[in-house]
């Protein structure tokens, strides 16, 4: 009897407690003559990946412009025998080369998934004079670049940019119709093109 009273109260104190958070992974790629194995790979937000190295001459290191970079050496490359790890603390599709041979050794990390299912909202031009102000509403990190075609062609480049409102200027713009389109890739390298059109009296 006196069990069953227990039985409650402990009850209600687990629920209490906080669920452990889970253990990071640790995954392995190997590098071996020309080849990185396996050359994709998908993991978690906070795992990381170990490339050891069976054969001299090769590196790991990440592609220019992605929103998490890394490079196994400074100078030269690694030896047979040598690691190398890096930690992924950011979502997105990350891609690399060996330095040496960076036309044709090629590998790819996947870390979490893309639960942004509509990156871009809020797109829209506001028209004074001979101005445009281009605005929108990023909802996730992302590259961004806008071409305006008509009278006046520009291209403006925002490069990579957080989340949140974003607006910029076109100024001393011809008379006559034009047409814009934004450009979006965000780090799972999904890419959205909204367009829209105003015209310049």
């Amino acid at each position: 009897m006196r069990a069953n009273r227990l039985i409650l109260p402990l009850a209600a104190l687990l629920l209490l407690v906080p669920a452990a958070p889970a253990a990071a992974s640790e995954w392995t790629t190997d590098v071996v003559d020309f080849e990185f194995l396996p050359a994709k790979r998908s993991i978690a937000v906070g795992d990381s990946v170990t490339w050891t190295f069976s054969a001299d001459g090769h590196t790991t290191a990440s592609l220019g412009g992605q929103p998490d970079s890394w490079k196994s050496v400074d100078d030269g490359a690694n030896t047979a025998g040598s690691s190398y790890t890096h930690v992924f603390d950011t979502a997105g599709r990350f891609q690399y080369v060996c330095v040496q041979h960076k036309d044709f050794m090629k590998g790819e990390v996947t870390v979490g998934t893309d639960a942004v299912a509509k990156s871009v909202s809020g797109f829209r031009t506001k028209r004074t004079g001979r101005r445009a102000k281009v605005s929108f509403v990023l909802k996730e990190p992302a590259i961004a670049r806008y071409s305006l075609k008509g009278p006046s062609r520009r291209t403006v480049k925002l490069g990579r940019i957080a989340p949140g409102a974003h607006a910029f200027t076109l100024k001393r713009l011809k008379r006559g119709t034009y047409s814009g389109v934004l450009t979006v890739v965000d780090n799972f390298d999904k890419k959205v093109t909204p367009r829209n059109s105003f015209a310049v009296r």
